[in-house]
């Protein structure tokens, strides 16, 4: 079955598309760019959203990484994610080698390195937390994905030794 060349996009069968000059269904009709919600997480949604060029860069965090004030440290490498938005950078664990449930956003530095060890410094921290809601006396109270997340993060973290 041969088709016609002039045949148009609205007419693709394999493209039930109805297209109408001067309509965009793809942006609400309430919606402006001038409308910023406070629901945002955090700045990075704004940046990965507003910055015209944002180059992703995969890289892994190190055990060197980990700051030497944090409570547990990197104990295999982690991939991660880094993102420059072009005045910071934002760095966040690959999901398909730390799957944590939940909301997860990346954390922001100067340099590529900073944003390392702050997503270390994060990711011990978050360990730390959720050790202490699981001790926290209400044995089992803690919920199914935070209890599947301190699993997670008891393969890559471990606690702080004096000689570390």
């Amino acid at each position: 079955m041969t088709e016609p060349e002039d045949r148009t996009i609205a007419e693709d069968l394999a493209c039930p598309v109805e297209i109408q000059p001067g309509k965009d269904e793809a942006t609400p009709p309430d919606w402006t760019w001038r409308l910023i919600g406070t629901s945002l997480p955090n700045a990075a949604t704004f940046h990965v959203s507003h910055s015209d060029v944002s180059p992703i860069m995969i890289d892994v965090l190190h055990p060197s990484d980990t700051p030497p004030d944090a409570p547990f440290v990197v104990t295999k490498d982690i991939p991660i994610i880094i993102m420059d938005s072009l005045d910071k950078y934002w760095a966040g664990e690959a999901k398909h080698s730390l799957p944590l449930n939940g909301i997860r956003v990346p954390v922001e530095n100067d340099t590529v390195e900073g944003a390392k060890t702050a997503l270390a410094a994060d990711l011990a921290a978050q360990m730390r937390l959720l050790l202490l809601l699981s001790s926290s006396g209400r044995e089992g109270r803690l919920a199914p994905q935070l209890r599947e997340n301190l699993m997670l993060l008891s393969q890559f973290l471990e606690p702080r030794t004096k000689s570390q």
